[in-house]
């Protein structure tokens, strides 16, 4: 019997190994079972996460202060492979017609909702300064994860919606765009609320200087790779060429290069895809890269979520606190609709496009980045509360938004 026992090996790396493999089915199977219903896969995966945690509470409970490292690069590295696969999305990426409304979202919503929030934090949580600021940072943002399903076709079919163009660019952009305010945040809590002795650095560098080095290693780096692909390689090998390779080089080369030399790496990323992808006459060939990039995609999300479900459960009693749950509910409901439809007022669209380019600012994996980010830069204060107040407003969000996703699809398609 002994010998025979001998035989298995109980090793934890093993066991890591099958619930790795089980997530990666659960990947693939649970996004095409709940296709176009009222339950996304991300609900579904924190009901999984909840369960895991009933089942084995003593092995769940974790310090997401001790773990900021490696929660921050694998939420990194599923924004970047999410900004790809929008960028591939992109029909026109140069055309005036493709950013007219989501320019609006970027200059006007996206600033009033992070001084919205930040002034309901302040004000129902007590956040200090700096806190308050990144709290409005990191919840900004659209996530172009979670806000996939509302966004433009595959890039060889047509799309005729303006409404989920908007959302696809609004998503592929703010998630860069919102490092500069996290950068405030992170030298008002390091250096101190007089900003008279920081403002310029913070301006020029981190305002200025990386988001032009973004966008010029992200334009250089999409056309090099286009030309590299369908003008150097004869026709022949095009066919030979894996996909799934070229989608990650896609992904990578940009954001390491930006990053390497101090830019921002999610604004590179967006727009080498764009680039990479803006000749019809290659769209077919996009749409493989497209469908590598969103099955790598849908394989991370299905991770975080069931770790986030884990900790929902085991955070349970400090997440239901009146005031957390109130300031999120204002923020989803108020603060970012209101900002939204104040930059489209007296736009030609209509009350329902207005209201569904403001209300469906999905909150997600990008916000768990910059909070993880922000984080490792500096101590913050009022660091626990930040963490309660946006697993609060991740859920929520998570759940508001994708509950009611399918019903906006119809009656956008």
């Amino acid at each position: 019997m002994e010998s025979i026992m001998n035989l298995f090996n109980f090793e934890s790396y093993n066991f890591y190994l099958l619930a790795g493999g089980t997530i990666t089915l659960l990947a693939a199977v649970i996004p095409n079972v709940f296709d176009k219903k009222q339950l996304t896969p991300p609900i579904i995966y924190i009901f999984i996460g909840i369960a895991i945690a009933f089942a084995g509470r003593q092995y769940t409970d974790f310090d997401v202060m001790q773990h900021t490292d490696i929660i921050r690069r694998v939420s990194e590295f599923v924004v970047i492979i999410a900004l790809t696969n929008a960028g591939l999305k992109i029909k026109k990426p140069f055309a005036w017609e493709t950013w007219k409304y989501s320019f609006r979202l970027l200059i006007i919503t996206m600033p009033l909702t992070i001084i919205g929030a930040a002034l309901t934090g302040w004000w129902l949580l007590n956040l200090a300064p700096a806190a308050a600021l990144l709290f409005g940072a990191l919840i900004s943002p659209t996530d172009p994860v979670l806000a996939s399903d509302l966004q433009t076709s595959r890039p060889s079919k047509k799309d005729l919606s303006k409404i989920r163009l908007v959302l696809t660019s609004e998503a592929g952009l703010n998630d860069g765009l919102a490092f500069p305010f996290t950068y405030f945040a992170i030298f008002m809590a390091a250096q101190g609320n007089d900003y008279t002795k920081w403002i310029g650095e913070w301006f020029y560098i981190d305002v200025i200087y990386k988001i032009i080095v973004g966008v010029i290693i992200g334009f250089t780096a999409g056309w090099l790779l286009y030309k590299l692909i369908f003008k150097i390689t004869s026709k022949s090998h095009h066919s030979h060429i894996s996909r799934g390779i070229l989608s990650l080089a896609l992904t990578l080369l940009p954001y390491g290069i930006t990053e390497l030399l101090g830019g921002y790496g999610f604004i590179a990323v967006f727009i080498a895809a764009c680039t990479f992808s803006s000749s019809e006459e290659k769209a077919k060939y996009m749409d493989t890269l497209h469908d590598f990039t969103e099955e790598a995609e849908q394989i991370f999300v299905a991770f975080i979520f069931i770790f986030f479900g884990i900790y929902l459960s085991a955070s349970m009693e400090k997440l239901l606190d009146f005031r957390i749950i109130i300031t999120a509910v204002i923020v989803l409901i108020f603060v970012r609709p209101l900002s939204g439809w104040v930059a489209l007022y007296k736009t030609d669209l209509s009350a329902f496009q207005k209201f569904t380019l403001s209300f469906y600012g999905i909150r997600g994996v990008g916000s768990i980045f910059y909070l993880m980010y922000a984080f490792e830069q500096t101590e913050f204060p009022n660091a626990h509360e930040l963490i309660q107040l946006s697993a609060v407003i991740i859920v929520l969000s998570v759940f508001i938004h994708g509950l009611s996703a399918s019903t906006l699809q119809k009656k956008l398609d």
